[in-house]
């Protein structure tokens, strides 16, 4: 006998048939239209969703997402394949500004050394000679040995000073003097000052009032003042002297304001332990000499070379000038003697 099956009116076939295929469906990938849902459709009920796994580093759901063929995003995140733009870079690189270049004279400045034995022999025309080589600068000197402002019956700088400074019409002034001065104070040859002796109380006071008034021969406005402190002696006793000859004259200077300036040169001829420097490295080579003179208050030639490498470049920068080496063989071989 033969048993056909039976035939289903066509509603149910069709039924039979979708439940059929949407039973073998569930163990498919997902369409495209899942992946394109939002997050929220496809995410599971809260009493369904796969509990957090306790392995380090695996995050809940990892194994399931393992699963993925490679290349296909994941429901709610970012096609992989199609990276978000970066938000572009809108901030400006900062350019750093030129370094400003010093001002270059349209006349040469015009420096004028004045002072003791220090400005009239070694040291003073080695220090001429340095400025004058440079393109910027014209350097004239005065000096006088065995003078100072203590005794102006010898040799009057009140005078001197502003003779000097009328005659040039210096840009600036250096001045060098001092190591005389400890001693008793004499009267100008028309009757100014007072006559004070050393180991009076007044003396600091009435030095004082010579300072000051050689600075009001030899400043101008506009003009720039330069007054070297004296260098460490090896005298004790003319040290101690020194010690207060020193002080007044750099609070006499600092008074006068911006446009003076009291050099410090005791740091250039003093060891570390505080002892005057007696040797030192010389000119290019840096070969070590001598620098000091036998009576431990001078410099030999190569100490003159010395002190005026050191205090050369301080004058410049209060010129506001670069250093510029002038033409070697345009220089005189030996010092000049000071204008007299």
């Amino acid at each position: 006998m033969t048993v056909r099956a039976p035939r289903w009116p066509g509603s149910l076939s069709t039924l039979f048939l979708c439940t059929l295929i949407s039973g073998i469906g569930a163990g498919c990938k997902p369409d495209a239209t899942a992946a394109e849902a939002p997050a929220e459709a496809s995410s599971p009920p809260a009493s369904q969703a796969p509990e957090a796994q306790e392995g380090p580093g695996e995050p809940a759901g990892a194994e399931e997402g393992a699963t993925l063929a490679a290349g296909t995003p994941t429901v709610g995140e970012p096609d992989a394949l199609d990276p978000q733009p970066e938000p572009a870079n809108t901030e400006i690189a900062a350019v750093d500004p030129e370094p400003e270049t010093p001002a270059v004279p349209e006349e040469p400045y015009k420096v004028l050394i004045l002072g003791d034995s220090l400005a009239a022999t070694g040291f003073g025309a080695l220090l001429e000679r340095r400025l004058d080589a440079h393109p910027h600068v014209v350097c004239y000197r005065k000096g006088k040995s065995a003078s100072g402002l203590a005794r102006p019956d010898f040799f009057d700088w009140y005078e001197e000073g502003k003779k000097q400074v009328e005659f040039r019409e210096p840009d600036m002034v250096v001045v060098i003097m001092g190591g005389n001065d400890g001693q008793d104070l004499t009267r100008r040859k028309n009757g100014e000052g007072k006559r004070v002796s050393w180991k009076h109380e007044d003396w600091a006071a009435e030095y004082r009032a010579r300072v000051d008034s050689f600075l009001g021969k030899v400043s101008a406005p506009g003009r720039k003042i330069v007054w070297l402190g004296l260098p460490t002696m090896g005298l004790r006793s003319l040290e101690q002297k020194l010690t207060l000859i020193r002080d007044v004259q750099q609070n006499a200077v600092e008074a006068l304001g911006d446009d003076a300036l009291y050099l410090d040169t005791v740091p250039f001829v003093t060891t570390d332990a505080g002892e005057m420097l007696t040797e030192a490295k010389v000119g290019p080579r840096g070969k070590t000499h001598t620098i000091r003179a036998d009576d431990r208050i001078h410099f030999t030639m190569a100490g003159s070379e010395y002190f005026a490498d050191r205090v050369y470049p301080e004058i410049l920068q209060a010129l506001g000038l670069t250093d510029v080496q002038g033409d070697p063989a345009a220089e005189p071989s030996a010092p000049q003697p000071a204008a007299q």
